[in-house]
Order: structure tokens, then sequence, then C-alpha cells
């Protein structure tokens, strides 16, 4: 149970750290990242008023593109970072 009570210790701690953030100084960073080997999309932002993450998985990449034109269409200010099994393309 000890193992258990420091894990459980450890998260505590972690959590705290991560709602007390000062994220004032934090730059602003908006990406949306697309992994073509899993089919997953990670749409991202980061900044002074704290990060958002959102990702998705899709069953076959023609829906993985689709849905990635969409949010370029609709969210133009964020990065697109497409990779391909783990390499940047």
């Amino acid at each position: 149970m000890k193992t258990m009570d420091k894990v459980r210790a450890h998260r505590e701690i972690l959590k705290h750290n991560l709602f007390n953030y000062d994220w004032s100084n934090t730059p602003v960073d908006k990406l949306i990242l697309v992994e073509l080997d899993y089919n997953h999309i990670t749409i991202q932002e980061e900044g002074p008023d704290g990060f958002t993450h959102c990702k998705s998985s899709f069953c076959n990449t023609e829906r993985l593109i689709n849905y990635m034109n969409k949010q370029v269409v609709r969210q133009p200010e964020y990065d697109l970072v497409i990779m391909d099994k783990a390499e940047l393309i």
C-alpha cells in the first residue's frame, strides 16, 4: 500500500502544480498536429488563458484528411504539422 500512497501523492503534487501554474507569461502557441501513420489529429492551443487539447482518431486516412482540411479553414491562425512514421513532412 505504501507504493500506492507515493503514487497518489505524486499525482496530487502534479495536479496542484498544473492548476496553479502561472500562464500569464506563456507565449501563444496554436497547433494542428496530424499523425498519418496512426490516423490521429490533435488540435491544441497554449497561452496566457491556459491550454486546450483535443485529439481525435479516424478509421481511414480519407476522413482524417477531410477533417484536417475543415479545421485548417476554420482556424487559419493555427500551425499545421503533418507527421508520417515519426518524420516531419
